[in-house]
């Protein structure tokens, strides 16, 4: 594959994913605006996303605004790896242990903060998503293994 078509691979792979977004999005219920069921802003997002990435195929000439991918670039896949894990935790353990473990893995070997930052800022970030989702805003969580509220 020649340098100037390598670019566009980026946009392929984006209209994809926003492509299988869109059918996931319409196997749900939409709802309408008034109440948006749960397929709405999905299916919103990934047309924005198709878009996007049309915009990019079509007028895209050259490679020049793009970075080399380097061993640092994967960190990006690391972090989709990572929200993945944080669905399947929380939806195991509940949302305190999924959001100190994702914070704590995000800190400490994605940004590359020291142990004990990592530690403080990610107990305080999780104080302050179960105190903003489950008391301020009252949305109901699964079970939480801490049993924190």
């Amino acid at each position: 594959m020649t340098k100037i078509r390598l670019y566009r691979l980026n946009s392929l792979v984006i209209m994809l994913f926003a492509l299988g977004v869109m059918a996931y999005a319409l196997s749900l219920p939409l709802g309408g605006l008034q109440q948006p069921g749960a397929g709405m802003w999905p299916l919103a997002v990934s047309v924005v996303m198709a878009l996007a990435a049309l915009g990019l195929l079509v007028g895209e000439r050259d490679d020049g605004d793009y970075e080399p991918l380097t061993r640092r670039t994967w960190i990006i896949v690391a972090g989709f790896g990572l929200m993945g894990a944080f669905i399947v935790i929380f939806s195991i353990a509940g949302l305190t242990l999924a959001s100190f473990l994702m914070c704590l893995v995000w800190l400490r070997f994605m940004a590359e903060y020291r142990w004990r930052t990592s530690l403080v800022l990610s107990i305080a970030l999780t104080a302050i998503a179960v105190l903003t989702f489950s008391v301020m805003l009252g949305i109901p969580m699964p079970h939480d293994v801490l049993n924190v509220l």
